[in-house]
C-alpha cells in the first residue's frame, strides 16, 4: 500500500496575508503539516504543492518533496484543491493507493489520525474518510435568511430555532484537518468526498483565516493542547 501525502499552500491571501507560513511554537504551519505526515508510519511521500519558491524552500526543508510550481491557472484564489492535487498527481511517476490531504491552516491533528481514517477506509471498503467536528453553535437549525419581503426566515425550510437545545439533531461541520481518499475515487468523482466517504470525528480545531484565529491557535498551544 502506498499513501502520498499532499500539503497544499497558495501564496497570498485576503484576510491573513501569508497565513500557510504563520509560526506557532517557532515552526510555520507549512512545517506542520509536513511533520505530520512524516511522523505518520503509513505515509509513503510527502508534497509540497505551491506557487512560490519560498513555500516550496521552506516545505522541502521541512522533509517534503516537490515537483516543481504549480501551473500558474491554479494559483488563483478561485482554484479548486482538487485541480491542484489532480494536477500533481499527473506529473508523479510513482502510483499511489490513497491521497492525505494535509492543509497548513489546519493544524490540530496527529500522526495516528492518519493511520485510523486508513484503517477505517480499508476495513468499511469505503472509498474515503474525512475528519469531522460536532457543531454545537450555531445550529443550523437557528440560522436565518431574509426574505425578499424583508422578513426573517429560516435557513433550512421546515425547521424551527425554538427547539430545546437538547431535542436537536446531531449537526456536523467539516474541521478541515484530514481528507483522506483512494486515488481511484478522487480521479473518477474529481472530489475529496466522493460518495462513500465514511466520517472520523476530531474536535472542532482551528482553521486559519484571520489574525483573530491565529491567536486562537497560539493560546491553545501555549495550554499544551495543539498536540
Amino acid at each position: 500500500m502506498k499513501v502520498l501525502a499532499i500539503v497544499p499552500a497558495r501564496a497570498g491571501s485576503k484576510g491573513l496575508p501569508d497565513k500557510n507560513i504563520a509560526k506557532i511554537g517557532g515552526a510555520t504551519l507549512l512545517e506542520w503539516a509536513v511533520r505530520v505526515a512524516k511522523d505518520c508510519p503509513m505515509v509513503s511521500d510527502v508534497y509540497i504543492s505551491s506557487d512560490s519558491e519560498a513555500y516550496d524552500c521552506i516545505a522541502v526543508a521541512a522533509g517534503a518533496k516537490s515537483a516543481g510550481l504549480r501551473p500558474q491557472y491554479l494559483a488563483s484564489d478561485t482554484a479548486k484543491t482538487v485541480d491542484v492535487v489532480l494536477d500533481l498527481l499527473g506529473r508523479l511517476d510513482e502510483c499511489y493507493d490513497y491521497v492525505v490531504l494535509l492543509q497548513p491552516t489546519a493544524p490540530i491533528r496527529h500522526p495516528h489520525d492518519i493511520e485510523s481514517m486508513i484503517t477505517g477506509i480499508r476495513e468499511l471498503q469505503a472509498d474515503a474518510a474525512v475528519s469531522i467536528a460536532r457543531l454545537e453553535e450555531p445550529h443550523p437549525y437557528k440560522l436565518k435568511i431574509i426574505g425578499e419581503d424583508g422578513f426573517i426566515k429560516p435557513f433550512l425550510e421546515g425547521t424551527s430555532s425554538e427547539v430545546p437545545r437538547q431535542a436537536l439533531p446531531a449537526a456536523y461541520m467539516l474541521n478541515g484537518a484530514l481528507y483522506v481518499v483512494s486515488t481511484t475515487a478522487l480521479r473518477e468523482q474529481k472530489t475529496f468526498l466522493p460518495v462513500k466517504t465514511i466520517p472520523y470525528l476530531m474536535n472542532r480545531g482551528v482553521n486559519v483565516d484571520t489574525p483573530e484565529d491565529l491567536m486562537l491557535l497560539e493560546t491553545i498551544y501555549e495550554k499544551g493542547k495543539f498536540l
